[in-house]
């Protein structure tokens, strides 16, 4: 297996330009599992509705993101169970883990893909680049300060108050790992 197309496509944000890159490796790696769960990931992240592009690898950060404003009861376990497998849902668990090692590696790669991607999101975001209504801009390092805020409260606080470190260890692991990659001050904190 080719390695270098797997490492582009891992780092490569823009969902038709990761699609051309699977598109141009079908031929030469179709019927490869490395190739083929890529490909089901692609196909089971990105959707299109009523002219809208949807991306359900970022339905399921935000959603997980939402889990830290909720107040479950006591008797509530069940409730938070369904929406973590709806997360999981969102990231392909279940298709990744029928694919064995391959699948997990695939499952990394996909998750640190959408934090790259989520990042991407951030850095552009006028709303979340400003301060004080929006009458001025925060500097890039207080941006890069406040992602990795983000990052600490979605991979460590909000998986630990809610008992699902373990069940989210791809996602927590993948997400540090593209922290430091896209932003390597971040490593020592």
């Amino acid at each position: 297996m080719d390695a270098a197309w797997i490492a582009e496509y891992k780092k490569e944000t823009d969902r038709e330009r990761r699609h051309r890159i699977l598109e141009r490796e079908k031929e030469a790696h179709e019927g490869e599992p490395e190739y083929e769960v890529r490909r089901k990931l692609w196909e089971g992240r990105y959707d299109k509705k009523n002219g809208q592009a949807i991306d359900y690898g970022i339905r399921g950060w935000v959603n997980l993101q939402g889990l830290k404003r909720r107040v479950y009861l006591p008797g509530e376990s069940k409730r938070l169970e369904k929406e973590i497998e709806a997360i999981k849902k969102d990231w392909q668990f279940d298709l990744c883990g029928e694919y064995g090692e391959v699948g997990e590696k695939a499952l990394h790669d996909e998750l640190f893909n959408l934090s790259l991607f989520y990042f991407d999101l951030c850095e552009k975001d006028k709303t979340y680049n400003s301060v004080v209504l929006g009458l001025g801009h925060i500097t890039d390092e207080r941006r890069v300060v406040k992602i990795a805020r983000e990052v600490r409260e979605i991979t460590e606080i909000i998986p630990e108050s809610l008992d699902v470190t373990e069940e989210l260890a791809a996602f927590i692991n993948a997400a540090r790992e593209a922290l430091v990659y896209k932003y390597p001050e971040t490593a020592n904190e």
